[in-house]
C-alpha cells in the first residue's frame, strides 16, 4: 500500500473520530495550521526511507509491536467469519455472532491497553493513584485526630496509641498529603506540556479540573488512543511500502486500519454506556436527595417549635442543597454536552469504517486506493480549524468549585 494512502487514512481518521464539538466555549484545541500543505504534500514524491516512521513509532508501541499487531490481527480474522455465523444460537458452546462479538471486544481491549501508554497515559494513571492516595491520607488523617482525643498521654502497652505517638504520626501524614498535593500539582502541569506534544492544549489547572470530572480520564485515555493510533497507522504505511505488490499484505494493512476504526468506536461507545448507564443516573439520584433535604429545610426553617439559632440553621441547609441542585444541574449539561459530541464523533467514525471496510473486502492493489483520499478530503471542508473538546470551566466561586468535587466523588463512589 502506498505511503499517500496512509497518510490520507490517517487524516480521515483522526478527523472523523477526534473531534469533540460541543455548544461550550472552546477550551482545549488542537491545532490544524498547516493541514494544507500536509494535505498537498500527500501527493507529492514518495520517499522509501522509512527513518522518519521510525522516529515516529513511541517506544512503548514498539516495545509491545508484536501484541498489538497480533492482537489486531486476530481481531480482523474473527470480524472476517463475523457473517457465516448464526445472528444466536440457542446451543451451548455454539459460535454465533454475539459469542464472536465478544471475543472482538476482548481483543479490542487488550489492544486499548497497549494503546493507552506513554508519556501522557503514564501520568495520566499517576494521577489518578496519586489521587486515590491522597483521599486515603485524608480519611486516615482524620482518624487519628480522632483517635487522639482520648488517647492517654502514655501507655507501657507499646501497642497502644498515645498523643505524642498520634502527633508523630498526624505529623507525619500532613507532610505526606502535602509532598502528595505538590507532587499531583507537578503531574498536571507535566500531563499538560504531554498532551500539548499529542496536540490538546490545557494548562495545569485546566488538565486538574479535567481529571477532577467523572468523564475526564475517558476523555484524556481517548485523546492518548487517538495520538497511538495514528503512530501506529503511520508506522503501517511505511511497512506496506516494502510489499507493494502483495495482495495479501495490502488486504492486511487495510485490514488493521478497519480493526482500528472498530477500536476507537468501542472506546466512544464506552464512554457513552457510561455516561447513560451509571453517571447520569447517579447524578438524578443527588439532584432528587437535595430538592428533598431543601424541601425539609425550608418546612422547618418556619417552625416555630425551633429556636431561632435551629431555623437560621435549616435555612443555611436549605441554600447549601440548592448549591448542591445548581451545580449537579450544570454537571448534567456537561454530561449531556459530552455525549451529544461523543456520538457525533461515532457517527462520523461509522461513516468513515463503512468505507474502510469497503476498501478492505474490495482491495485488488495499492494503485487502485488512491480514491479512498479524494473522498476523505472533503472532511476538511466543513471543518473551522479546529477540533476541540468540551467546556469544563463552569465554576463561578470557590463554593461552587468544591461542590462540584463532592458531587463528582458521589458520583465514583456511591
Amino acid at each position: 500500500m502506498s505511503r499517500k494512502i496512509f497518510a490520507g487514512l490517517v487524516l480521515v481518521f483522526m478527523l472523523c473520530g477526534g473531534a469533540y464539538a460541543s455548544d461550550w466555549t472552546s477550551y482545549f484545541q488542537i491545532n490544524l495550521d498547516g493541514v494544507g500543505e500536509y494535505i498537498s504534500g500527500l501527493f507529492g514524491k514518495e520517499k522509501k526511507d522509512n527513518t522518519a516512521s521510525d522516529e515516529i513509532l513511541p517506544q512503548h508501541l514498539a516495545s509491545d509491536w508484536d501484541s498489538l499487531t497480533g492482537n489486531l490481527t486476530d481481531a480482523l480474522k474473527l470480524r472476517d467469519k463475523n457473517d457465516s455465523l448464526p445472528k444466536n444460537s440457542w446451543l451451548p458452546f455454539k459460535e454465533d455472532q454475539q459469542s464472536n462479538a465478544r471475543k472482538i471486544n476482548a481483543l479490542l481491549d487488550s489492544a486499548m491497553k497497549i494503546l493507552v501508554n506513554g508519556e501522557a497515559g503514564d501520568m495520566r494513571r499517576e494521577a489518578g493513584e496519586l489521587r486515590e492516595k491522597l483521599s486515603s491520607q485524608r480519611i486516615e488523617l482524620d482518624e487519628l485526630r480522632n483517635k487522639r482525643i482520648n488517647a492517654p498521654e502514655s501507655s507501657y502497652a507499646f501497642w497502644r496509641m498515645t498523643k505524642d505517638k498520634a502527633d508523630k504520626k498526624i505529623s507525619e501524614l500532613e507532610n505526606e498529603i502535602k509532598n502528595g498535593e505538590e507532587r499531583l500539582k507537578e503531574i498536571n502541569e507535566n500531563l499538560a506540556s504531554a498532551l500539548k506534544n499529542i496536540g490538546l492544549e490545557l494548562d495545569g489547572k485546566q488538565t486538574e479540573i479535567l481529571l477532577n470530572s467523572v468523564t475526564g480520564d475517558d476523555l484524556l485515555k481517548n485523546t492518548v488512543i487517538f495520538s497511538n493510533v495514528k503512530s501506529v497507522v503511520t508506522k503501517l504505511e511505511a511497512l506496506s511500502q516494502n510489499e507493494t505488490n502483495s495482495l495479501e499484505i495490502t488486504r492486511r494493512y487495510t485490514g488493521m486500519y478497519l480493526v482500528l476504526n472498530d477500536l476507537l468506536i468501542h472506546t466512544q461507545e464506552e464512554l457513552v454506556k457510561k455516561i447513560d448507564g451509571e453517571y447520569k443516573p447517579k447524578l438524578n439520584l443527588i439532584i432528587a436527595e437535595a430538592q428533598n433535604l431543601k424541601r425539609e429545610a425550608l418546612s422547618r426553617s418556619n417552625q416555630k417549635a425551633y429556636s431561632a439559632e435551629q431555623r437560621k440553621s435549616f435555612a443555611a441547609n436549605a441554600k447549601s442543597n440548592e448549591m448542591t441542585i445548581q451545580v449537579a444541574n450544570l454537571y448534567g449539561k456537561l454530561l449531556n454536552s459530552q455525549r451529544e459530541s461523543t456520538m457525533t464523533a461515532i457517527k462520523n467514525l461509522k461513516l468513515n469504517r463503512d468505507l474502510a471496510e469497503n476498501t478492505y473486502r474490495t482491495v485488488r492493489s495499492s494503485g487502485e486506493l488512491r480514491g479512498l483520499i479524494h473522498s476523505g478530503l472533503s472532511l476538511f471542508d466543513a471543518l473551522d480549524g479546529n477540533l476541540s473538546m468540551p467546556e469544563l470551566k463552569i465554576f463561578e466561586s470557590e463554593v461552587m468549585r468544591l461542590e462540584f468535587e463532592e458531587i463528582n466523588r458521589r458520583l465514583k463512589n456511591s
